[in-house]
């Protein structure tokens, strides 16, 4: 870097963005306003997306801005510390009397889809980590710095609907069975103690 200060500089720029900040938090159509220690020793990154012409979904007339509302996320962990995504979405109003619409939302489902409380990123870490690192919804929950109900509520669907898959036979010669207690506490919070898992040995998956 040729400045030292140059991307501090940037980063307090009301009419720019921090391309370098962008490429870290690495999230296509946001970019970063602000990144901070939390309390607890993880951060906390604030994004946006640049202001542009929306039509309303509804109608197709150009909508108005309504301001943002800010949406709280669980991100993937950064350099071994939980994050806090606060996504500063847009709102739009509809000026169009007879549409049904009125205010509506910002939405990405590659960030994260409606009303989610992990990113899109974060589901998909959690998923690899328990499926190659060998990693339980507890140590997922703990390096997320959320709770186990709030992982298990997010990745469920997720490994149901792969579970559902029936092409991840494909190509399967050799599979493995893995029996063991995956959790020590009431079967009336968590159902069953006892899990078969079935290892396709032909990809090691």
């Amino acid at each position: 870097m040729s400045e030292p200060t140059g991307c501090a500089v940037r980063c307090h720029d009301d009419d720019c963005y921090c391309e370098r900040c962008d490429l870290l938090v690495g999230l296509d159509g946001l970019h970063v306003t602000g990144v901070e220690r939390d309390g607890g020793g993880g951060l906390r990154v604030t994004v946006e997306s640049a202001l542009a012409v929306m039509g309303c979904p509804a109608c197709g007339v150009v909508a108005s801005s309504h301001g943002r509302r800010t949406v709280r996320l669980v991100d993937a962990p950064s350099f071994g510390r939980p994050v806090e995504l606060r996504w500063r979405k847009r709102t739009w109003e509809c000026p169009e009397p007879s549409c049904p619409v009125g205010v509506f939302t910002e939405q990405d489902d590659r960030i994260a889809k409606p009303r989610a409380m992990l990113t899109a990123r974060a589901c998909s870490w959690a998923v690899h980590q328990i499926r190659r690192e060998h990693g339980s919804v507890s140590g997922v929950a703990r390096q997320l710095g959320t709770a186990w109900k709030t992982v298990w509520a997010s990745i469920q669907p997720i490994l149901a609907a792969a579970a559902k898959d029936e092409s991840r036979f494909a190509g399967v010669t050799t599979l493995g069975v893995d029996e063991h207690i995956w959790h020590h506490v009431s079967i009336k919070d968590r159902g069953p103690k006892e899990l078969t898992g079935m290892v396709d040995l032909t990809r090691d998956k």
